[in-house]
């Protein structure tokens, strides 16, 4: 029907179990057209409606469709949907709300969960994929990276390549309670909003 193409398009052809009531497909046909090879299954309870290598935006919703409800891409491969990673990340990052532990009885492959409780307020209001805003990515890759050095070259990444301003990012920093490198991010924001965005220049 045009519903079930409408929710299959918009989620690359890849579909959760739980949606089967949306798609007025039942679960058994669903494993029977993985047993018949039309369809397959990367992930327990997620379909893939086609055969053969998915595209980047199907590994995507597979992997979030996994992860379950409220699931947003962040970390590395947000940095990848807004276009200042350098390169496409090799594990997919995935923030969930902090009570949710769609990975404790069994590790997903290939994807990396961070957990979140302010997560519906970084989420980024009309992207598809579901994914972390610009601000809020750059912050979550500076917050977890070994170095300040490193998380610095995040923020020279992502003003350099006019995703966002060093002014968004203060305000979006302003909201977090707890932030690891809070004094350097600052210090690095004002001396960006200067014009000063490599360590060189530094």
């Amino acid at each position: 029907s045009e519903e079930n193409r409408g929710l299959l398009g918009s989620q690359a052809g890849v579909i959760a179990r739980a949606q089967s009531g949306d798609l007025e497909v039942s679960t058994e046909i669903m494993r029977n057209r993985v047993r018949n090879g039309r369809w397959l299954r990367p992930y327990r309870g997620v379909y893939q409606t086609f055969t053969g290598d998915p595209a980047r935006e199907a590994q995507l919703w597979a992997a979030l469709l996994r992860a379950g409800p409220d699931a947003v891409l962040s970390h590395q491969t947000a940095a990848e949907r807004h276009g200042f990673a350098s390169k496409q990340s090799e594990a997919i990052h995935i923030t969930v709300p902090a009570d949710r532990h769609p990975a404790r009885h069994q590790r997903i492959p290939g994807v990396v969960i961070h957990r979140s409780a302010s997560i519906l307020r970084t989420r980024h209001p009309v992207m598809t994929p579901p994914c972390t805003r610009v601000e809020d990515t750059v912050l979550d890759l500076v917050a977890i990276a070994p170095t300040f050095d490193e998380g610095y070259e995040w923020i020279c990444r992502a003003l350099g390549r006019r995703r966002t301003t060093a002014e968004r990012l203060i305000d979006a920093l302003g909201k977090r309670k707890k932030f690891r490198w809070r004094e350097e991010t600052l210090l690095a924001l004002g001396e960006a909003s200067e014009g000063i965005l490599s360590w060189l220049e530094r």
